[in-house]
């Protein structure tokens, strides 16, 4: 029973591997086709501002699916969960947020709940990273005296 369960995982995270790495390449023809089109509109080779900041932000949602990806890959090849990586991927998301903010949108008070939220993860990135903290998950067959007791 717990072959089979192990079975079942290691195949959903190669298919979530396979989406999130499908979904990143799409994310990247986008991008590219992006550029050309701001490129090619007139002005001819001119980036507006606005633009440039639609560019910024699928670029860093671009890098979030890539920290995503780092992140299932390093739970695949080691059992652990690296939570640096997450806590990352969290400050990229915010961030992004950040250097797209709309100040005609959006009031100051959630400006500010968001500089909160990333002095916290700040924070919290370096005290994972100064204590080197990973969580260990139940093993998925990399021990082969304890599958055979099974």
């Amino acid at each position: 029973m717990r072959k089979t369960i192990k079975l079942i995982e290691t195949s959903l995270i190669y298919g979530i591997l396979i989406v999130v790495s499908a979904t990143l390449i799409l994310a990247f023809i986008d991008i590219v086709y992006q550029i050309k089109q701001k490129i090619l509109t007139p002005p001819m080779f001119i980036i507006d501002a606005g633009g440039l900041m639609d560019l910024f932000s699928l670029l860093l949602v671009l890098l979030i699916g890539l920290e995503l990806l780092e992140t299932i890959k390093a739970y695949l090849k080691e059992d652990i969960v690296h939570v640096e990586f997450i806590i990352l991927v969290a400050i990229i998301a915010i961030a992004r947020k950040v250097i797209v903010w709309d100040f005609a949108k959006y009031r100051y008070e959630e400006l500010l709940s968001l500089a909160a939220m990333i002095v916290g993860l700040g924070i919290t990135y370096f005290l994972i990273k100064k204590a080197d903290v990973k969580i260990h998950l139940p093993s998925r067959g990399k021990s082969k005296a304890k599958d055979d007791r099974e």
